[in-house]
């Protein structure tokens, strides 16, 4: 049960929420902006994943099963729900290799961040070059 209390709470908390949200809080006047987007949590995010939770319960079966329940037709929202998870993995994972790979780096003799001098340009471009890995691209861009 903690499990998929754990795995329901990861694919609702996203990058975006973690990263993001806490910066446009700032820029945009603090409390103005968490107002709606708590609104939008409870009246929207939370009925739609206990609707989700209890379509899958009662149906006991995946998305495409879910969806062709309730119509034969239907059973392309649930392809897509699936295409969409699949999409948002290869991002995610993406973003995780770059976030391993920056902080191993970091434990480095000569490591990057240890430069007092540094420019947000200089940031940049390591990051882009090294982290992404551009550099071994060359110039065929």
């Amino acid at each position: 049960r903690a499990a998929f209390y754990f795995a329901a709470i990861g694919a609702a908390v996203g990058f975006g929420n973690i990263w993001r949200f806490p910066s446009l809080v700032y820029s945009y006047g603090g409390g103005a902006f968490f107002i709606p987007y708590l609104l939008a949590l409870i009246f929207i995010g939370l009925p739609v994943l206990i609707l989700e939770v209890a379509l899958g319960q009662y149906y006991e079966s995946g998305n495409v099963e879910v969806f062709g329940g309730i119509h034969r037709r239907l059973r392309g929202v649930g392809l897509g729900s699936i295409a969409c998870g699949f999409m948002g993995v290869t991002y995610y994972s993406m973003l995780i290799a770059w976030v391993i790979h920056a902080f191993f780096d970091s434990f480095g003799k000569d490591s990057f961040w240890t430069n007092e001098d540094l420019t947000g340009d200089e940031a940049s471009t390591y990051f882009f070059e090294e982290i992404a890995g551009t550099a071994t691209v060359g110039d065929d861009l």
